[in-house]
């Protein structure tokens, strides 16, 4: 059984227009009907998603119609139990012609996106994101609510069956979404930036996370740490450090590159969702004051033996020696999302703008989620003073780092 996706949408008055998996924009209007639609959980997640992909693009969210879920619902409801899966219903119902039926009949644009075949957020809203006409409907400056709905039925071809409907006039709505938790923003440990890597290590952010603060001691690394769970697209994290307001994680190794749905559970169920960006590589370099700016969090060495920090016990920048062709000085940074790098020949370091060798990539043979870098120190910087140091994986940038190089 493979996942399905179709998309509904057409302009106001325009001549509506089939797309293989379409997607149309339009307009009507009608009474509100009294029952009042409540969001599960893996609702409220797609719609976190949705809102989150908008407002990366300087949009809106999109707040939830009540009668447009229940529009959702019944459409859903009706594929699961009839077992098909289309925009007309099995009342022959277009989808403008449903929302006008359930309450939604206003002047602007409408759309619907329609999904099969998943049961949870993140797989389904990346169907949508990398399907052209399901991605331009999600991020239609002209829609301001949302009607959200999935519906099961084991009997059924798909199983699982989701729709999403759209308008641009605002009319009732529920503003908490049904049931709802906090948001947890998860980052990259070491930049900050809000994509990872599997295996890489994350930080998330929220309030109330947590009862205590406690950091695991011993490998394997938990799964629970002071009854807190964290969960990347269902598949459990292990922990590395938890605390009311913040919690470090590894992404589990078997993630999928996409969008990621982040959820914090304690004993009484779910605290907090959020989502994160998944890429292959997602290159960091670990810094003194963890700010993912300023001097790396990293040591200098001329044998593998002993070893200097590249800062001073303040944080100040120590001038470091390039050391001799035939005895030079290596670089060591630590980072994280870079182990998943495709060969050696990608992996690239400039450091004052000059190419430098790179010795050795790979994850730290003692900590969890920890990568190791090694470089050369190029003789072409010495005397320079403070330089930028540029680490590139597959073409993707890390943060940028400043050293001091003496004469």
């Amino acid at each position: 059984m493979v996942p399905k996706v179709v998309c509904f949408s057409v302009a106001a008055r325009a001549r509506i227009h089939w797309l293989g998996i379409c997607c149309l924009l339009l307009a009507f209007a009608c009474p509100l009907w009294a029952q009042t639609p409540t969001l599960d959980v893996e609702e409220q997640t797609i719609l976190k998603l949705i809102n989150d992909y908008r407002a990366q693009q300087g949009l809106t969210p999109l707040r939830v119609s009540l009668s447009l879920t229940r529009a959702a619902d019944w459409m859903t409801a009706d594929m699961a139990a009839k077992n098909y899966f289309s925009h007309t219903d099995s009342l022959g119902r277009d989808p403008f012609a449903r929302m006008t039926a359930f309450g939604y009949n206003y002047p602007g644009l409408r759309g619907e996106n329609a999904a099969a075949g998943y049961a949870d957020a993140a797989r389904t809203f990346n169907q949508w994101k990398t399907s052209p006409n399901h991605n331009t409907a999600m991020l239609n400056s002209g829609f301001n609510v949302i009607g959200i709905s999935r519906s099961y039925s084991a009997s059924s071809l798909y199983r699982w069956y989701w729709i999403t409907d759209f308008g641009s006039y605002v009319d009732a709505t529920l503003e908490s979404g049904g049931e709802t938790s906090q948001l947890v923003r998860s980052v990259n440990a070491a930049s900050y930036q809000p994509s990872t890597a599997p295996d890489a290590i994350a930080a998330a952010f929220g309030n109330q996370l947590a009862t205590s603060t406690t950091a695991a001691t011993a490998f394997p690394l938990p799964l629970s740490l002071a009854g807190v769970t964290v969960t990347v697209n269902g598949i459990p994290a292990s922990l590395l450090y938890v605390s009311p307001t913040q919690i470090n994680y590894l992404v589990p190794i078997n993630i999928d590159p996409g969008t990621a749905v982040v959820k914090v559970m304690t004993n009484s169920g779910v605290v907090a969702t959020g989502s994160m960006s998944v890429e292959n590589v997602s290159p960091s370099i670990f810094t003194f004051f963890a700010s993912g700016k300023g001097t790396p969090a990293a040591q200098t060495t001329y044998d593998g033996v002993t070893y200097q920090s590249v800062a001073y016990t303040d944080g100040s920048i120590r001038p470091l020696n390039v050391g001799t062709a035939s005895r030079p000085n290596y670089l060591v940074l630590y980072g994280t999302g870079l182990r998943r790098r495709s060969n050696m020949a990608n992996v690239r370091v400039t450091i004052g703008g000059v190419n430098a060798e790179v010795a050795f990539l790979g994850a730290h043979s003692r900590f969890a989620g920890l990568d190791q870098l090694n470089v050369k120190l190029p003789q072409e910087v010495r005397g320079r003073g403070v330089v930028d140091v540029v680490v590139t994986v597959d073409g993707r940038a890390a943060n940028t780092v400043q050293i001091s190089i003496a004469q």
